[in-house]
């Protein structure tokens, strides 16, 4: 986790400690999937400096791009494919990486960027579909702020912010371990499996736990295979279509009015703090 006290603070001067960090823990070739404002040759760079390492990243900016080979193809939806290997950028800045173009006619075409450079063993259509999965991280935020009420702040100062954002990401992680054998017994897929209802469950049992024991939790250690073999006795049948059933997402979701607003809709809580946030005046 790469961070910074002012909420605003642009993602990618975060880039390099964030790589530390993965290639610290992760000693295997790393494949990261990146937004589009992390399309810059130097940002390119950093994230495949160790060898092995790769990337896919959606381009944003017009940059200068000399291709030097071209295949086209077409998707399951009869749309084309532009599949490029050529050099992008200019003077010292340059990096030759391959550019796939999904072209949609009346909409904005999706260009990925990669330095997966085999066509043959990395197909076009593959490649555009790993970046489409991207979008399950907006869904993750989302699940995170209304499963574990990120809307009411622990404290109001950035770093108790951090903290609890940092916390609730962990606990989100253990969620989805337990949802995965959950949905496992009950021979669904994980997808089917809510979230939110399932850790309401889970803060149920923890309370109970609480009340009714002296408050120890008998540990035993257990290598990684030990340790599946128990959760899937534990929650051996766990599931219940009707408790742990994910809601429809068209089911329309209420929010509370605003009772005051930010010049520009939002800031950061340090710039709160050191009194830079704008507020616009409610009538």
């Amino acid at each position: 986790m790469s961070d910074s006290l002012d909420g605003l603070t642009n993602d990618v001067p975060m880039v390099p400690a964030l790589m530390d960090q993965l290639r610290q823990a992760i000693a295997r070739p790393i494949l990261s999937v990146w937004d589009r404002q992390f399309d810059d040759v130097r940002t390119m760079r950093r994230i495949s400096e160790r060898p092995g390492d790769t990337f896919v990243v959606r381009m944003k900016q017009a940059h200068t791009f000399v291709a030097e080979s071209c295949v086209e193809s077409m998707d399951e939806n009869g749309r084309r494919i532009t599949d490029e290997i050529g050099v992008m950028g200019r003077g010292k800045n340059t990096m030759r990486v391959r550019r796939v173009t999904l072209h949609r006619p009346g909409a904005e075409d999706v260009v990925a960027l990669t330095n997966l450079l085999d066509q043959a063993a990395f197909p076009a259509g593959e490649l555009l579909g790993l970046y489409k999965l991207r979008w399950g991280i907006e869904q993750v935020f989302q699940q995170v702020t209304e499963t574990f009420s990120l809307q009411h702040l622990i404290g109001s100062q950035p770093q108790a912010v951090l903290f609890q954002f940092a916390y609730c990401l962990l606990l989100y992680n253990l969620v989805q371990v337990v949802k995965a054998y959950v949905a496992a017994d009950g021979r669904v897929l994980a997808t089917m499996v809510s979230t939110f209802y399932l850790f309401a469950d889970i803060k149920k049992e923890l309370i109970a736990w609480a009340y009714h024991t002296d408050g120890k939790w008998p540990q035993r250690l257990r290598d990684e295979e030990q340790m599946r073999r128990r959760l899937r006795e534990l929650l051996h049948g766990s599931w219940d279509p009707i408790a742990y059933k994910k809601a429809s997402d068209k089911t329309p979701r209420t929010k509370p009015p605003p009772t005051r607003r930010l010049h520009g809709g939002h800031s950061s809580v340090q710039r709160v703090l050191d009194g830079k946030a704008k507020f616009v005046k409610i009538t």
